[in-house]
C-alpha cells in the first residue's frame, strides 16, 4: 500500500540549500555507458556528486568484488549507504521489470533514488515509457525520484509514482562555462544560437528564420542542424563544437537565444549562458518563477516581434545588457551551479531515508508489478555454475566485444533475438534463454554478458545453447571468488538467477529432462539474497545416487575416485562432492580434480 501523498511532498527545495552540510556516503552510481562529449550533463551531476561522497560507478559486474577483510565472496550490504540510478540509464527503461544489472535484493537494505530523465513520450526520439519508469521506480523500492520537468510534473509523478518525486533543475559548471567572465572586448556576434531545428523543435525553426531576415543584418552564429539531415548528409548539416569550443562561442556573443524543451524543461544552454559572464540570454516565456527573474537575470519575448525588439534594445544599451548579465553569474553561483545540485540531492535524500522506518527493507520480494510466474531466484533449470574460457585469447576477444553468430562456447551455439519494444534490439533475460533452448531440445543453456558488460545492462544476455557432451578444453569452472562474482549479474528484475559476466558464463542444466539425473539437487552456490543455509537440506540427494549415475555416464576413473574421496570428507567434503558431481553431470571433463564450494552473494 503507498503512503499517504501528503507524507510524500517534498520538504527540500532546490534552492534551500546553500547553508547545508552533508554527510559522506559511499555511493554506487548505475549508468549506462557514456561519452562526456555528448551528454556532457549526464557526467557533469556525476562528478560534482562524486566530491561529495565515495562514488563507485558500476560499469560491469566486476564492481561487486570479493571483501578484502574477511576474504568472503560476498557484496555487504552495510558498505554501502546509497544507490543512485543516473540520469542516461534511466531514459531507455521501457518495462517496469527493466534489469537493474545487478541484484537489487541482495542490496534490499540500501536506499536508492532514480534520477529520471526525458519524462515524456516523442515520436522522433527514444524516451522510454514514462508509466513504466514510475512503476520501474516503485518496483526497486526507491525512496525517492527526480526530474528536470518543473516543479508541476514532480508533484503529478508524486501522486501518481508511489513515491516522492522532486523537482532538480539543470545546473553548470560555472567555472569551465565562466571562463571568459567579465570579458566584453571580444565579441563580433550580436546574436547566437546552437540546437536542434527538427519537428520536435518548430519555435526554434522560427526564431533562427526571424533573425535571418531582420533588415539590421544581424550578426549571427546559428550552429542549429536537423538529425535526418545530418545522418543522411542532407543541406542542413552542421558538426557540434567540442565543449572548449562551445564555451568560447558563447563568448564571442552578445545575446545568445534559447527555448524551452518537450513539457517546457528548461535546458542546460539556459544555465551554460548564465553562468558565462560575457552573454545576455534571451529565451521564450518560462513558468518556474524561483529559477530566476525576467529583466533582471535574463531577458524573455513573447512572439518574434517582442524578440526582435528586446535583441534590437539590448544590442543598443550595452550597459543595460553587461548588468544582466553579471547579476546572471552572481545567481548561478548562489543557486545553480552542479555543486548545488549534489547537495540539494543528498539533502532530499536524507529526508526521505528519515521517513522510512529503519528496519524495513527498501526493496521487499513480491511487491513487484506486474506479477510474473516463478519465484525470483527459482525457474526450471539448475545453477551449474560460473564457468570461464579455458583458451586465453578466446577470454580476450569476448572481452573487448559480442561474439557474432558463428562464435561458439565449445558446443554451445549463440540464439539470435529480436525485441521489437526495447532500446536495444539484443538480448536475453535468464527465464527467456531457458525457453528458447527448450524449444530447441538443448539440456544445456547459459548467458554470457550480462549486466554492464556491454556498457549498458538494459542490452541484457547472450544466450547459447549446448548439447550434453562438449568441448573439455572450451570452458572451466570458476575457481576463485573473482572469477565467480563475474557471474553476480541479473538481467530482469524479478529473477534473481545470474547472466553471466564480460568473460564468463552463467550455465544451466534444464531439469525435468528424461536424460538428466533426476536426482541433481539446488546449487551448493547461488546469487541469492540470503545465502546461509543449512548444512543438510531435505532436498539434498544422497550421495550415492549422483557417484552411481557419474559411472554410468562413463566419466574417467580418476576424476570419479577424487569425488568418492571427497564425499567421504565430512560436510566439507560432501558439498565439494555435489559440486564435482554436477560439474561431471553437465558433460565437461576437467584436468584437475579439486572442487571448492564458495559462499557468494
Amino acid at each position: 500500500r503507498s503512503p499517504p501523498l501528503l507524507a510524500m511532498l517534498p520538504v527540500v527545495r532546490y534552492d534551500r540549500v546553500a547553508d547545508y552540510s552533508p554527510p559522506r556516503w559511499r555511493v554506487l552510481w548505475v549508468e549506462g555507458r557514456l561519452d562526456c562529449r555528448t551528454w556532457s550533463y549526464y557526467c557533469d551531476v556525476r562528478s560534482a556528486f562524486s566530491a561529495l561522497h565515495e562514488v563507485i560507478r558500476v560499469s560491469h559486474s566486476s564492481v561487486i568484488e570479493a571483501d578484502a577483510a574477511t576474504g568472503k565472496c560476498r557484496l555487504d550490504a552495510k558498505r554501502f549507504q546509497l544507490i543512485v540510478v543516473g540520469p542516461r540509464y534511466a531514459t531507455n527503461v521501457v518495462n517496469a521489470l527493466e534489469p537493474l544489472g545487478f541484484s537489487r535484493a541482495q542490496l534490499a537494505t540500501v536506499p536508492l533514488v532514480v534520477l529520471q530523465n526525458k519524462m515524456y513520450t516523442s515520436a522522433t526520439e527514444l524516451t522510454g515509457s514514462v508509466t513504466a519508469k514510475l512503476q520501474w521506480a516503485t518496483n526497486l523500492g526507491a525512496a525517492a525520484g527526480f526530474t528536470w520537468l518543473g516543479s508541476r510534473k514532480a508533484a503529478e509523478f508524486t501522486a501518481s509514482g508511489g513515491l516522492p518525486y522532486h523537482w532538480m533543475p539543470f545546473g553548470v559548471d560555472a567555472s569551465v562555462y565562466g571562463k571568459f567572465a567579465g570579458n566584453f572586448t571580444d565579441q563580433p556576434f550580436d546574436i547566437g544560437f546552437t540546437g536542434s531545428s527538427g519537428p520536435k523543435y518548430a519555435l526554434r525553426a522560427e526564431i533562427t528564420a526571424a533573425l535571418r531576415s531582420d533588415p539590421a543584418r544581424l550578426r549571427t552564429y546559428f550552429g542549429s542542424w536537423d538529425k535526418k539531415n545530418v545522418a543522411g548528409g542532407g543541406g542542413n548539416r552542421w558538426f557540434t563544437l567540442s565543449r572548449v569550443e562551445y564555451v568560447q562561442q558563447i563568448a564571442r556573443t552578445k545575446i545568445w537565444v534559447s527555448t524551452t524543451g518537450p513539457e517546457g524543461i528548461v535546458g542546460t544552454r539556459f544555465f551554460e549562458v548564465l553562468a558565462s559572464g560575457t552573454t545576455l540570454l534571451l529565451c521564450n516565456r518560462v513558468n518556474e518563477t524561483s529559477l530566476w527573474e525576467d529583466g533582471v537575470h535574463l531577458v524573455m519575448f513573447d512572439g518574434m516581434e517582442d524578440m526582435l525588439r528586446k535583441v534590437h534594445h539590448y544590442l543598443s544599451h550595452e550597459e543595460e545588457r553587461r548588468a544582466i548579465v553579471t547579476a546572471a553569474r552572481t545567481l548561478v553561483l548562489e543557486r545553480h551551479t552542479w555543486a548545488a545540485r549534489a547537495k540539494f540531492l543528498t539533502r532530499a535524500t536524507e529526508e526521505a531515508v528519515a521517513r522510512h522506518p529503519p528496519e524495513v527493507p527498501w526493496f521487499v520480494d513480491g511487491k513487484l508489478s506486474p506479477q510474473t510466474g516463478p519465484p525470483r531466484d527459482g525457474g526450471k533449470s539448475l545453477l551449474l555454475g560460473c564457468y570461464m574460457p579455458t583458451n586465453t585469447s578466446h577470454r580476450y576477444q569476448i572481452g573487448l566485444s559480442m561474439p557474432d553468430a558463428s562464435s561458439k562456447w565449445g558446443a554451445f551455439l549463440r540464439q539470435e533475438h529480436r525485441l521489437s519494444n526495447r532500446p536495444y534490439k539484443t538480448g536475453w533475460s535468464v527465464a527467456e534463454c531457458e525457453d528458447a533452448c527448450q524449444v530447441r531440445g538443448a539440456p544445456l543453456f547459459g548467458l554470457f554478458c550480462g549486466g554492464f558488460c556491454h556498457g549498458d545492462a538494459h542490452m541484457r544476455g547472450v544466450c547459447y545453447c549446448g548439447k550434453r557432451q562438449t568441448d573439455s578444453q572450451a570452458l572451466r569452472p570458476s575457481a576463485t571468488c573473482e572469477q565467480e562474482l563475474q557471474c553476480a549479474t541479473t538481467c530482469s528484475l524479478d529473477d534473481e538467477r545470474p547472466c553471466g559476466g564480460v568473460a564468463a558464463m552463467a550455465l544451466y542444466l534444464r531439469q525435468g529432462l528424461a536424460e538428466a539425473p533426476s536426482a541433481i539437487a539446488p546449487p551448493v552456490a547461488s546469487h541469492r539474497r540470503n545465502l546461509r543455509r543449512p548444512t543438510r537440506m531435505s532436498s539434498d540427494p544422497p550421495i550415492q545416487e549422483e557417484l552411481d549415475y557419474l559411472r554410468e555416464t562413463g566419466i574417467d576413473e580418476s576424476l570419479f575416485a577424487a569425488v568418492r574421496a571427497a564425499a567421504a570428507g565430512g560436510v566439507t567434503g560432501r558439498r565439494d562432492a555435489l559440486l564435482a558431481t554436477r560439474f561431471a553431470a553437465s558433460g565437461w571433463r576437467c584436468e584437475e580434480a579439486q572442487f571448492h564450494s564458495t559462499e557468494v552473494v
